[in-house]
């Protein structure tokens, strides 16, 4: 288990980094509801984004979104809409996003 989560760390870190230098504005990170976990919050031109970070060392198992299932859809969306909730924002622009993350394709950009 702590193997899999240095892994989950190594892609969120990595995405992180990319959507800085992208220009976005990271508002959270790993913010928890009962209803889930959204691992990066960020904003950039005037969009709010709930991004989902899978992270996988290679495709023997699939790509890294195949996991990203409608069950987790639905606890990403409701983890979202708690998020606007509790901080009384209305949001027009909205935009849930997976992100994949391949770390033997990163390995020489950390």
């Amino acid at each position: 288990m702590r193997y899999r989560k240095n892994v989950g760390d190594i892609g969120e870190d990595f995405a992180s980094q990319l959507l800085t230098n992208a220009g976005y504005n990271i508002l959270e990170r790993n913010y928890r509801t009962k209803a889930g976990e959204i691992d990066i919050i960020a904003t950039k031109n005037g969009v709010l984004h709930f991004i989902e970070v899978k992270t996988r060392n290679g495709d023997q198992y699939g790509y890294p979104s195949e996991a990203v299932d409608e069950a987790k859809q639905k606890r990403i969306k409701k983890a979202a809409e708690q998020y606007l909730q509790n901080r009384r924002l209305a949001w027009q622009n909205v935009s849930i996003d997976v992100y994949e993350i391949m770390t033997d394709l990163i390995e020489g950009c950390m």
